[in-house]
C-alpha cells in the first residue's frame, strides 16, 4: 500500500518543477523581468514555496538572484523618489521660512516708517538705553516733548513700554 502523503509531496514537487521550467522559458525570452514587475507577490510566494520544498536550491537559485536584483532595483527607485520628496519638502520649508522672515522685517520696517523723523530718533535713543532726560538733553528738547514722542511711538508701534519696544525692534522675546 502506497502512502498518500508521498504521492502528494511528489505531485507538489513536480508542479514546482513545471513552474520553474516555465519561469526559465520566460527568462530565455527576456520576459521574466516584466512578469516579475507585474506579479511580484506571486514570485515571492513561489520562491517561499521553493525554499520550503525538498528541491535542490541550485535549481531555483537563478530565480532567487533575479528576485533579489529586481527587488533591490525597486527599492533603490523608491529610495530615490523618497529623497526627491524630502528635498522638495525641505526646499518648501526653507522658502517659506525665508518668506516669513522677510515679511516680518517688512512689517517691522513699515511700522517704523510710520514714525516721524524725530520719533525715529527718539526710538533709536531709547533702543540705545538712554533715559528720557538724556534724550531731552541730546536732542535739545524739553522732557515733556520727549514724553509726547514716546507716547506717540508706543501708540504707533502698538507697544506698552520700553521692554516691549526693545523686543519688537530686535525680534526677541522673553
Amino acid at each position: 500500500m502506497t502512502n498518500p502523503r508521498k504521492g502528494f509531496v511528489k505531485d507538489s514537487l513536480q508542479i514546482l518543477m513545471v513552474k520553474l521550467i516555465g519561469i526559465q522559458q520566460l527568462d530565455k525570452q527576456q520576459l521574466l523581468d516584466t512578469d516579475i514587475a507585474q506579479n511580484e507577490t506571486y514570485y515571492l510566494n513561489l520562491l517561499s514555496e521553493l525554499q520550503a520544498s525538498d528541491l535542490d536550491p541550485s535549481s531555483y537559485a537563478f530565480l532567487e538572484r533575479k528576485l533579489a536584483y529586481l527587488t533591490n532595483i525597486g527599492l533603490e527607485r523608491e529610495l530615490q523618489q523618497s529623497k526627491l520628496i524630502i528635498f522638495g519638502l525641505l526646499f518648501i520649508v526653507v522658502t517659506l521660512s525665508v518668506f516669513t522672515i522677510r515679511m516680518r522685517r517688512k512689517r517691522q520696517e513699515s511700522l517704523v516708517s510710520v514714525l516721524s523723523k524725530q520719533e525715529r530718533t527718539v526710538r533709536r535713543l531709547i533702543l540705545q538705553g538712554k533715559s528720557n532726560k538724556e534724550i531731552a538733553n541730546e536732542l535739545f528738547i524739553s522732557l515733556s516733548t520727549v514724553k509726547t514722542h514716546i507716547t506717540n511711538i508706543y501708540s504707533k508701534l502698538n507697544v506698552a513700554n520700553r521692554q516691549e519696544l526693545l523686543q519688537k525692534s530686535t525680534g526677541t522675546s522673553t
